[in-house]
């Protein structure tokens, strides 16, 4: 019985001797580290990346073997490193064994019982950029409807907040160009009645100014007429009239031009709505001139003198081009004399 006591005693002291010595050894392996990075600085406005061609890192950690194999087993880490502020542009962020011990203990606490060793690469390559503010002119260019008058938006620029590498290959000089939304508003006034006041809401694109940049507002409002349809052509035989004061109604005049025509008439180029110039060519509506004639007009007879009639024409139909005077004489309206 004796003797059985004697050989557990001596198991469990072979064991508990077998531990110890065990937890005293240590070893030195390389474990695989890759690193997530964000600012440090609460609520900044800077932007970090890793340079997607930067390698695993190879780390060299110390400490006793069972912490060593536990982590090593675990395989490669992803370190989440909070970066200070940089400028815009490549930055070479160094990593320190202490700062990543320290990382490496907050995230698994095993790491507190190791030694870092060495740290290859000795830096982190990152891609460093900030968002930015700046205002944008709006522009309605290459406009191809007809309007009656200039399309209004309802503000005349816009803010931007874009990164600040975008900003200086877009805007050497301080400033942005103006931001074009002509096409996509046509593509909205295009479908609406034309001759009626419209507005139509754009939304803002802010793909033109680099990734992760916004527009506020996101929409803007337009406001256009769109022009009917119109045409010019030439509208013959339109008759010149005399009139004059009440007092000289009683007076036969008749006005005759140099080629003894009469009654008087002459063509005239207007433009205006397709459907109005229509109505006047197939005689729906009536054009006429007026000469507006004189108390001194009246006391020169038998004489040709150049005569402006005022074109009296139909809503929306204007004259397209200033017609010329015509030379005329008057004669009294009794007379059998009707030519030159």
């Amino acid at each position: 019985m004796e003797r059985v006591k004697l050989l557990g005693m001596t198991g469990m002291l072979t064991v508990l001797i077998w531990a110890t010595a065990d937890s005293l050894v240590s070893e030195t392996v390389t474990l695989g580290v890759s690193f997530g990075v964000e600012p440090a600085a609460p609520g900044s406005s800077m932007l970090v990346t890793v340079d997607p061609a930067a390698e695993l890192f190879e780390v060299q950690v110390y400490g006793p073997r069972k912490t060593v194999q536990d982590v090593q087993a675990q395989g490669t880490r992803l370190v989440r490193l909070r970066i200070p502020e940089y400028a815009t542009g490549s930055v070479d962020h160094p990593i320190g064994k202490r700062m990543l011990k320290q990382c490496l203990a907050e995230q698994w606490k095993e790491f507190g019982k190791l030694t870092i060793v060495s740290v290859e690469p000795a830096s982190l390559a990152l891609t460093v950029d900030h968002m930015e503010t700046h205002e944008v002119d709006l522009a309605l260019l290459g406009l191809t409807l007809n309007y009656d008058d200039e399309p209004l938006l309802s503000r005349p620029r816009v803010g931007v907040r874009m990164r600040e590498s975008a900003f200086r290959r877009l805007a050497p000089s301080g400033q942005l160009e103006p931001l074009d939304i002509g096409a996509d508003a046509e593509r909205q006034l295009k479908d609406r009645a034309a001759g009626q006041s419209t507005t139509v809401s754009v939304a803002l694109d802010a793909a033109a100014f680099g990734p992760d940049a916004e527009i506020s507002p996101a929409t803007i409002d337009v406001t256009a007429t769109i022009s009917a349809e119109r045409s010019t052509e030439d509208i013959p035989t339109v008759p010149i009239l005399l009139a004059v004061s009440f007092a000289n109604l009683g007076k036969p005049l008749t006005a005759v031009p140099r080629d003894g025509i009469v009654p008087v008439t002459r063509t005239i180029k207007v433009t205006g709505p397709t459907v109005e110039v229509q109505r006047l060519l197939r005689g729906e509506t009536r054009a006429k001139g007026l000469i507006h004639l004189k108390e001194d007009d009246l006391e020169v007879w038998d004489s040709f003198r150049p005569m402006m009639p005022e074109y009296h024409l139909p809503p929306g139909i204007e004259l397209a081009e200033e017609p010329k005077p015509i030379e005329c004489k008057l004669i009294d309206g009794t007379s059998t004399e009707k030519r030159n």
